[in-house]
């Protein structure tokens, strides 16, 4: 397969344009693109939305105040001291306003916990969303969320078409970082279309082809798709960011695609405390995982990007994994990983997985908080 004949299969329409650069709200969830809109310079925010993907297959509804902030339902009326950054399991997709995790944080503890989290985002968006946001609306306490695929996203161009191969809401150019690990350098670059009109120039095949030919992530998913393998392993390496068969040439790849990742990520948590430590902020660092990680720690097996982790311990403020607290609420199970985890996720977190990454952040989040909040007073 050459490069035009799979852009081809993920070029976009000008109907997926049309509903992801109008910010008018929709009832129809489709003609609503989810609650995804174009941002020129993040790539993309969010919007008033309702969706079709919440626990017993209910609907869920999303809704923001003016500065882009998740509407919060405790607290009201209070300017809140602690900001939360990342992608979707910051904001909490899948459970209705009032069902995330900051805001069963605030209900306990007596104030808000603001959610500026962006399904689909990468670390380095997060970065750069917390900058535009904290320029007008500064807190003293800031709330780094990390996914495992957030890693990869840093190194992504195009959102999903490339990489994965697939379409979704959120399927489109962002800022991105290109990175050699071996020199220690990073690079920040801009979204390569920062109008709409240059998006909708993407919907020429000639045009889409000519902007990613040359693109590092594509060359590298091509040469997966190209290479003669006899396999049927479809889960290799799948934490590499690929679902690739197993082969050499895949762990070759995946490996290097891995370590360039989490160096990125590295360069993007530096570039927070940097900020923080300028502007006399409060670093937290928090770390979410998709299930299968979070099954395999349950398993015994090492955590695969045992890298970062290693340097993040090292690190001068809290960092919370919530692979810990799984680990020990396991421990008092008495049933399979896969059952355990039904209990708490049902793709992103349920209602009963956010209320479990409040209660595993609690002690660790008050004993950062200074004063105390209303929940725990001085005590003499």
């Amino acid at each position: 397969m050459d490069v035009r004949e799979y852009l081809e299969q993920v070029l976009p329409t000008k109907e997926q344009v049309d509903r992801f650069v109008c910010r008018d709200v929709k009832e129809d969830i489709a003609e609503n693109n989810k609650g995804w809109t174009y941002d020129a310079e993040l790539g993309w925010v969010l919007k008033d939305s309702c969706r079709d993907d919440g626990i017993d297959s209910a609907r869920t509804f999303y809704s923001y105040d003016a500065n882009g902030a998740r509407t919060s339902r405790c607290s009201r009326g209070q300017t809140a001291r602690i900001h939360t950054y990342g992608n979707s399991m910051t904001h909490c997709d899948q459970v209705s306003d009032g069902e995330t995790w900051q805001e069963y944080l605030g209900s306990h503890i007596g104030e808000p916990v603001e959610n500026y989290g962006v399904g689909g985002y990468s670390v380095y968006q997060a970065y750069r969303r917390m900058r535009v946001v904290e320029a007008t609306r500064p807190a003293e306490y800031i709330i780094l969320n990390i996914f495992n695929d957030d890693h990869f996203r840093n190194l992504d161009t195009l959102r999903g078409r490339i990489r994965h191969g697939a379409v979704s809401p959120c399927s489109w150019t962002l800022p991105h970082l290109r990175v050699d690990p071996d020199a220690g350098t990073c690079e920040e670059r801009e979204n390569l279309c920062p109008t709409a009109e240059a998006l909708y120039r993407l919907t020429d095949l000639d045009c889409f082809t000519e902007t990613f030919k040359d693109n590092p992530i594509l060359k590298m998913t091509l040469a997966l798709k190209n290479a003669a393998v006899d396999s049927t392993d479809q889960n290799v390496p799948l934490l590499m960011g690929f679902r690739a068969p197993d082969s050499p040439l895949a762990r070759e790849m995946g490996e290097r695609h891995t370590r360039a990742a989490l160096f990125a990520t590295q360069k993007v948590v530096e570039m927070f405390e940097t900020y923080a430590e300028s502007t006399g902020r409060k670093l937290m660092i928090v770390l979410s995982h998709g299930r299968h990680i979070v099954k395999a720690r349950l398993l015994g097996k090492p955590d695969w990007d045992e890298p970062l982790m290693g340097w993040l311990r090292d690190r001068p403020y809290p960092v919370i994994d919530f692979r810990d607290a799984h680990q020990e609420d396991y421990g008092r199970w008495k049933t399979d990983p896969d059952a355990y985890l039904d209990e708490y996720s049902i793709g992103h977190y349920a209602p009963a997985g956010n209320f479990f990454c409040a209660q595993a952040m609690k002690d660790e989040l008050v004993a950062w908080l200074d004063p105390k909040p209303r929940a725990y007073p001085a005590r003499s």
